[in-house]
């Protein structure tokens, strides 16, 4: 028969002891099995928890049934002034390089965002050939104007019959208003001058336009 295993010299035992020790909390059974990754069982560690405790590893107090296990506070090595200040300084250290790691974080992020914002190979193609023609629209645009022609033929033949048929229609309003004033002249015994200016008649004399110049 092999020999029985000494009290207290398992490997459980050992887990569960180094476990308590570091971390230096208070634990029931079914805690301490869920923190080993159930290495052991709540019943097991219950088991294993009560003889660490019979030895003096742990500490064991009972509140209605139930157990909590937390370690020997004799066999927790307590840091010394310098420690705790090199612990401290550690940890500012590490608070510093996590703010730091933060501001980078944030600072990626954001780059990230433009990355996914931006246009894709096919999009920036198509954009490309757009404002490529757009600039030879604008181009042939400024060489027309350049040129002085900045109308196209058709264009300009269709402002200058409306523009001609507008002036035939003023010559003949003219002839019929010159009609209609020389037979006034015949029998007003006044100047015709003074009449219109009475009925605010404003003619082609007053205004300054000559009508033959835009007939030329």
């Amino acid at each position: 028969m092999p020999p029985k295993k000494a009290k207290g010299s398992s490997d459980e035992e050992k887990a569960i002891l180094d476990y308590l020790n570091r971390t230096n909390r208070p634990y029931n059974a079914s805690d301490i099995s869920s923190q080993l990754h159930g290495l052991v069982s709540p019943a097991q560690a219950k088991k294993l928890l009560n003889d660490l405790a019979e030895e003096g590893k742990i500490i064991v107090k009972t509140n209605n049934k139930l157990q909590i296990f937390y370690a020997n506070q004799d066999s927790i090595e307590v840091p010394n002034i310098e420690d705790a200040e090199e612990e401290e300084e550690s940890i500012r250290e590490m608070e510093e390089r996590m703010n730091k790691l933060k501001e980078d974080n944030k600072v990626l992020n954001g780059r990230l965002q433009g990355l996914n914002s931006a246009l894709t190979d096919d999009q920036m193609r198509e954009l490309i050939a757009k404002k490529t023609l757009e600039m030879k629209t604008n181009e042939e645009r400024l060489v027309q104007m350049r040129s002085g022609d900045v109308i196209s033929p058709q264009e300009k033949k269709k402002i200058d019959t409306e523009y001609n048929a507008m002036v035939k229609q003023w010559a003949a309003r003219k002839r019929m208003f010159k009609n209609i004033s020389d037979a006034i002249a015949e029998g007003y015994p006044g100047k015709l001058k003074d009449l219109f200016e009475d009925l605010g008649v404003e003619t082609d004399e007053n205004c300054g336009v000559d009508i033959s110049i835009l007939t030329k």
